[in-house]
This record gives structure tokens, sequence and C-alpha cells, in this order.
């Protein structure tokens, strides 16, 4: 009995995990999926571990073939691992995006004293991400299904990887129906939310100030530099590169991978 209570217990723990992920990602993965392929890529990875033990010294070159199974069944998981974690930060980036634009439509209606379904059926109308769009459609779904509203944010919440629109519709949920200033509360964290993106607009913009200089004295500048070296030294043979081989290695090999670097690195900081 305490054997079938504890594989119960682990049975729920893991669909609630699993749901999670899923939801995070907005379902764009059903559970069920992630629960399938995880659980049976282990299993396959162990059951191949176990045999490839078993046959390096019965069948050598068994030995091989589950290794290779064990590996695939490892890069398997581990993909699915890259395209969940993926998916929940691009999803999350995408409500961080667009929550000033909600902040600034939903503050005046509340200060109006709409109601707060009408708020959110209000954000349905604005152009944003579709996805972001597509959250606020099923809260405004939900509870004209009969659910109370701020049982169905809260249900959002949960869908939504963003720590920043958590916060919003937390004050939004807690404020309900008690406090009748949300407007003016929303206001503050509004104003927050500005100055840290001026904060961050600011630091961002002299790392790449920081960068392109970096990129104009490396791409630019120093080969510039090595060939006039290279062409006035090479008469006295005292530059040990010929100078077109030079050219051709800086032209060719040097300029190209070091400007993809910096177009990867700034594209980087301006996400």
């Amino acid at each position: 009995m305490a054997i079938a209570n504890v594989i119960k217990a682990l049975n729920r723990w893991i669909n609630d995990y699993f749901e999670r992920i899923s939801m995070m990602t907005g379902y764009a993965v059903q559970p069920s999926f992630i629960k399938f392929t995880i659980l049976s890529m282990i299993g396959l990875s162990s059951v191949s571990l176990v045999l490839a033990l078993l046959s390096i010294r019965l069948v050598p070159k068994l030995t091989i073939l589950f290794a290779l199974i064990e590996i695939v069944s490892l890069l398997m998981i581990t993909m699915l691992g890259i395209y969940l974690v993926a998916k929940v930060r691009s999803r999350a980036g995408k409500f961080e995006k667009a929550i000033v634009t909600i902040l600034l439509t939903i503050i005046p209606l509340l200060a109006s004293g709409e109601p707060l379904v009408n708020v959110i059926n209000q954000l349905t109308m604005v152009r944003m991400d579709p996805e972001v769009v597509g959250e606020f459609r099923r809260i405004v779904a939900e509870v004209y299904g009969g659910f109370d509203i701020v049982n169905v944010i809260r249900r959002s919440i949960n869908r939504v990887p963003s720590r920043t629109y958590s916060d919003v519709m937390s004050i939004i949920t807690e404020s309900y129906g008690i406090s009748s200033n949300i407007a003016d509360i929303l206001m503050l964290k509004l104003d927050s939310i500005i100055r840290r993106e001026q904060s961050t607009f600011r630091s961002r913009v002299q790392t790449l100030s920081l960068m392109m200089e970096i990129y104009l004295v490396s791409v630019q500048l120093l080969p510039l530099l090595l060939i006039i070296l290279a062409i006035s030294l090479s008469p006295l043979g005292s530059f040990p590169i010929n100078p077109t081989a030079l050219i051709l290695l800086l032209f060719l090999v040097y300029m190209p991978i070091t400007g993809m670097v910096f177009y990867v690195v700034m594209s980087g900081l301006t996400d």
C-alpha cells in the first residue's frame, strides 16, 4: 500500500510538472507529448546503457550500437529541453515588451471606473503580439464562461512566465474589490518599469559604443596597420609573412570571422 501511494504521488508530481512546463509555453507543446518523449528517452537510454555494459565482453561490436542509441536518446532529451527553454523565454519576452502598452491601456480605463472584464476585453483590441492578445482573449472567454475574474487572472499568471506581467496582474487581483486606487498603484509600477528600461537602455548604448570602438580598432585599423607594416618591412626581410598572403588571410579569414563574432555579440545586446 505504501509503495502504491508513493507511485501515485510520484506520477501526480510528474504530471503536474509537465503540465506546468506546457502551460508556460502557452501549450505550444502538449504535456502528454513532453512526458512521453522524456520518459521514453530516459527508459531507452537506461536500457541502452545496461546492454552496452553487458555486451562489452560478449559482443563488443554491439557495444558501439548501444552507445550510439544512448547518445541519440540523451541528445533528444537535450534538444527538447533547449526548445522548451527557448519557447518559455520567447513567450516571457513578448509579455515583457508589451507590458508598457498594457499599462498605458488599462490605467486610464481603471481610473474611470470601467469594469475589470471590460478593461481586459479592451486589451484584446490593442495591436500587440498575437500571443499576448491571445492570452487576454482567453481570460475574457473564461470570464464570460462563468468563472470568477480574479481566479481567471491568477491562472493567467501561472501560464505566463514573465515576472513583470505577474507583478502587474498580482497588483490587480490583490487590489480588486478592496482598493479604489488600483490605477494609482499601477501608475507607480509603470513609472518604475519605465525608469528601469531607461537605465537598461543607457547601459546598452554605452556597451554598444564601447563594442563599436573595439570593432573599429580590431577589424578596420588593425588589419590596415599590419598590411602597412608588411609592405614596409618585407623588402628588408624582417617581416615573417608574405604581404600578399597576409592580405588574403586578413580579408578572407580574419575580418569575416571577427565581423561575425561582433555581429552576434551586438545582436544579443540589442534584443
